[in-house]
């Protein structure tokens, strides 16, 4: 029995689904060689720090990094940076020791900055701010989390760049860097060696972009699956649809090519990239894909770009001209008629009876 043989007897099952998504990984780890930990995060925490950034880092992290829940740190690796003996104190009380030095940064794939409550920004030690130097000018990408992203603008490294920043300091953002372009509308923003996140449940669609890249799709399938309770009333359609939509696929390849679709939301990727990522030909893909989901690829990009669409319709006050170009449609006009053949309304219509049903209730 061959191995996609063998991976389409996994039942649906919560303990099953995770067996089989460390199976996919498995197969690959077999023949590597090297072991080195495929993404590898230092981390620094500035006083008074949200403890679910901290959380939202490590917990994706350590689910993609062994087999099963043994949590082992053996293909993602991170360390919480300090001077020993000092410890960070949480906005919520809790103090969290480092558990390494100041390790040389070039040994880490990223170093992420959690900022605490703005007051305390200052009082963070000398020493975390010349190790974040010294990782920035070394070529190691940073990550300001939070108001981690005040810290890197402090520093002058948001030179150029546009940052993500959480509406709640918006304000105090703009007072204290008027000049530097941000943005309240991105889950992150990944620029130049710079990343922005604005912390809440951001940081997991972060984690899960950077898992992706540096271990593959089955990996940061299994962090979201983890992570997720796909029977939560409250997450929403979006990431519901993501969670679930590739749990059932029996060919492994084509599995893989829907985490890669899901993960850009249907935005830069055609079903030529996609074929080429899993090794197949754009016929033999779409014949796989169309056996396997019911529909041509290309069908599947364009139902992904609308369900992300309906989502910020339904959660969001972007404009629709907005929206259009943020799922990947030329013009509003386009994004109308896709949106009413999909969902039997108008965006506009959608928008319109969510928010009157919002006022009524």
């Amino acid at each position: 029995m061959d191995a996609d043989a063998t991976l389409s007897d996994a039942r649906a099952s919560e303990p099953d689904y995770v067996r089989w998504l460390d199976g996919l990984w498995a197969e690959r780890l077999l023949a590597a060689r090297d072991r080195k930990a495929d993404l590898s995060i230092g981390i620094l925490l500035w006083p008074r720090f949200p403890m679910m950034s901290l959380t939202g880092i490590v917990e994706p992290l350590r689910h993609a990094a062994d087999f099963a829940d043994n949590s082992r740190p053996l293909h993602c690796r991170w360390s919480i940076m300090g001077a020993p003996g000092h410890a960070a104190v949480a906005s919520c009380g809790i103090r969290v020791q480092p558990d390494a030095p100041y390790i040389n940064p070039t040994d880490f794939d990223y170093i992420a900055v959690i900022g605490g409550l703005l007051p305390h920004l200052r009082a963070a030690p000398s020493k975390h701010r010349d190790y974040l130097r010294v990782a920035a000018s070394a070529g190691v990408p940073v990550i300001g989390v939070c108001t981690g992203v005040f810290v890197l603008a402090q520093e002058g490294l948001l030179t150029g760049r546009k940052a993500s920043v959480h509406p709640f300091h918006a304000e105090d953002f703009k007072i204290a860097f008027p000049r530097q372009a941000f943005s309240t509308r991105d889950d992150f923003l990944i620029e130049n060696g710079r990343i922005t996140v604005p912390g809440g449940v951001s940081i997991l669609s972060l984690m899960t972009e950077l898992i992706g890249t540096h271990c593959g799709p089955d990996r940061a399938a299994k962090a979201v699956h983890q992570l997720s309770l796909t029977e939560h009333k409250g997450l929403s359609a979006f990431d519901h649809g993501r969670v679930s939509s590739f749990r059932h696929i029996e060919d492994s390849r084509i599995q893989r090519a829907v985490v890669l679709i899901e993960s850009r939301k249907g935005r830069d990727v055609s079903p030529e990239q996609a074929a080429s990522m899993i090794g197949l030909s754009p016929r033999q893909f779409g014949r796989l894909f169309q056996q396997g989901i019911g529909m041509t690829p290309k069908r599947f990009i364009i139902e992904t770009r609308l369900r992300y669409a309906r989502f910020l319709v339904e959660n969001s006050t972007l404009p629709m001209t907005q929206i259009a170009f943020e799922t990947g449609f030329s013009d509003a006009a386009h994004f109308a008629t896709a949106f009413r053949q999909k969902f039997n309304q108008s965006p506009r219509q959608l928008r319109t009876t969510r928010v009157s049903v919002g006022v009524r209730s």
